[in-house]
């Protein structure tokens, strides 16, 4: 299923609001589908799942039109495309700032632009039928999204270059807290140091800004703050949220 609007062009648009998805079912997918979020991001990082239970995430995700990012853990050419010849709309990478952004983009990218691995026979490019490879090099190289996540206290190497290469520049507000050395204090002096950096950094080059947030006030406040792309907590926490509140009006006797 083509996507109506490229997950690009909405971000062009207005903030697009995502959550995480651990839990390798199609189930899962189409319900976060029907409940309205602009996309998904597949954490193949911190989840219990293969790169093709990921990948059968992204095509679920693409049946019900619901662009599917995956995070990644590491710069592995073949998961990267297997991903997207699934059809992914992008991908976000673990500690993908400084040289790890230019070597993202070369990765998600066809030549000239990078050294994707070259083949219609895939269904990111609908097998070849009424395809050409001029077409489908334009059309994966305009909406595929790469997105690199700044969570480590080397945040500030080379951190031009990164935002010249990236779609996203995406803050990891737990890791990058704990690497600054003030675990889970978000709020704290080396952290608003660091997000004021990378944004400035990010506003020069002209590349959106994406962060993770814990709950629905932590979105609002990103929003408010001209964050464009915005996680907001994972299928596995809407599912122990619900869970727990279900139970707790369960009368026992």
């Amino acid at each position: 299923m083509a996507f109506s609007q490229s997950l690009r062009d909405l971000m062009a648009e207005r903030p697009v609001l995502g959550t995480f998805l651990k839990i390798p079912r199609f189930e899962i997918v189409d319900i976060l589908a029907l409940s309205g979020f602009d996309f998904v991001v597949c954490d193949y990082e911190h989840s219990q799942m293969s790169v093709g239970e990921a990948c059968d995430v992204v095509r679920a995700g693409r049946a019900r039109g619901l662009p599917v990012l995956v995070r990644v853990p590491a710069l592995d050419r073949g998961d990267i495309n297997r991903l997207l010849e699934a059809g992914a709309a992008g991908i976000q990478l673990a500690r993908g700032s400084g040289a790890a952004a230019g070597e993202l983009r070369k990765l998600v990218s066809y030549p000239p632009l990078g050294t994707r691995s070259v083949s219609l026979a895939q269904p990111a490019a609908d097998y070849g039928m009424g395809v050409t490879l001029a077409g489908h090099f334009e059309r994966s190289n305009s909406t595929v999204l790469a997105v690199g996540q700044f969570e480590t206290a080397d945040y500030a190497d080379g951190i031009d270059a990164a935002m010249a290469a990236l779609d996203v520049a995406f803050i990891g507000p737990v890791d990058l807290s704990v690497d600054l050395g003030t675990p889970g204090e978000q709020d704290s002096e080396p952290m608003r140091a660091a997000a004021a950096a990378i944004e400035a950094a990010a506003v020069a080059r002209g590349v959106p800004m994406g962060i993770f947030a814990g709950s629905p006030e932590a979105a609002a406040d990103a929003v408010a703050r001209g964050y464009r792309y915005i996680v907001a907590g994972s299928d596995l926490t809407m599912v122990a949220g619900g869970a727990k509140q279900f139970s707790s009006l369960l009368t026992r006797v």
